[in-house]
């Protein structure tokens, strides 16, 4: 179970880190335009 589980995360590992940094950036950029909005 565990080996499998390992086996599919090796295997997914790029495609993984590049959602999450896709993810963080949407976030980012989403409280940036709530903290610009509520300062202009």
């Amino acid at each position: 179970m565990f080996r499998k589980l390992r086996d599919l995360y090796k295997e997914y590992k790029p495609y993984v880190r590049v959602d999450l940094i896709m993810y963080a950036s949407l976030i980012l950029m989403i409280i940036l335009y709530f903290i610009i909005s509520t300062v202009l």
